[in-house]
């Protein structure tokens, strides 16, 4: 049984019930457009979070390495010191 949009639903109680039933979403302006608004915002908050995260491990890496350049910088200075004063106790 298909149901025209211009026939009348007055004739019998159960077609009206059929269509209001096919008819599962009625779209309120106004509310879709703070839902979209409202999926957006908690989108862009999700993605700065994870971009956040990102920073703060790219940060702690950072620090890792300093550390670590840090270290080699002291001890090729050392070997440097170690090289040159062997070098003064081997000049004739």
């Amino acid at each position: 049984m298909c149901l025209s949009s211009s026939q009348q639903f007055s004739d019998t109680p159960t077609r009206l019930v059929l269509y209001l039933k096919t008819q599962t979403h009625v779209r309120i302006p106004r509310l879709s457009r703070r839902r979209r608004m409202w999926r957006k915002e908690k989108k862009m908050e999700m993605k700065n979070i994870m971009l956040y995260m990102e920073n703060q491990y790219i940060i702690q890496e950072n620090e890792k390495l300093k550390k670590k350049a840090l270290l080699l910088h002291q001890e090729n200075k050392a070997l440097f010191s170690q090289l040159q004063t062997k070098k003064v106790s081997h000049v004739p």
